[in-house]
């Protein structure tokens, strides 16, 4: 016990004259990356409105084509929500003044595409119930002049800048899942024929939207 002791005592005594030989530098370092998701429409991104007869189209009336079911589905490989925005690549096709879903504003469908310049008409994203990995969820909107989360009432998606995802609440806000499921339908018109050119020649109805997924 003495000599632990005064080894003890010595290394003290030794301690404060010890020279440094000098530092050194740990660094830690990494990368965090955001959640990835993944978003694709099932059963594919093109839509066939298929064959119409020009013949079967009213000459004075908005003309409702059969609506087709399509769904959004993003995969994420972690719990994540996310937020939607729609942009129409076809926007200077757009006929003023279209129906859908008993409304009329412009800012809720899209363009159809033209022949000889005029447009053809215009088609509408009717809103389904979204899923959280497979829980039922409200839809909700925001605007960058309001961006606070409400439910909204035209059952439609429109243009951006308006924004959408979905959760429990408006209160609570949009929800984190893995799998996000968005069932839509796309609703298309064409415009009365009387104010399209005469032609005896096809034409091809020409749609194209584009999705932007955001995290959040």
């Amino acid at each position: 016990m003495k000599k632990f002791y005064t080894a003890s005592a010595l290394l003290l005594a030794l301690s404060p004259f010890a020279a440094q030989a000098g530092n050194v530098d740990l660094t830690v370092s990494g990368t965090v990356i955001p959640t990835s998701c993944i978003p694709a429409f099932a059963g594919g991104s093109n839509v066939n409105l298929g064959r119409i007869f020009s013949a079967s189209l009213s000459a004075t009336e908005q003309n409702y084509l059969p609506p087709r079911d399509v769904t959004l589905k993003v995969a994420c490989d972690a719990p994540a929500a996310v937020e939607i925005s729609v942009t129409d690549n076809r926007a200077a096709t757009k006929v003023s003044g279209l129906t859908f879903n008993g409304r009329t504003s412009d800012a809720l469908y899209y363009g159809l595409g033209n022949t000889q310049g005029v447009g053809i008409g215009g088609f509408a994203l009717l809103t389904g119930q979204p899923l959280a990995d497979g829980t039922p969820q409200a839809f909700l909107v925001r605007t960058p002049q309001n961006r606070a989360w409400r439910l909204p009432v035209s059952g439609l998606v429109s243009n951006a800048p308006v924004s959408y995802s979905w959760g429990p609440s408006a209160a609570a806000g949009p929800a984190a899942a893995r799998l996000h499921m968005f069932p839509m339908q796309v609703a298309a018109a064409i415009r009365p024929t009387a104010a399209l050119p005469p032609t005896t020649d096809q034409f091809q109805l020409d749609g194209s939207v584009t999705f932007d997924v955001f995290y959040l």
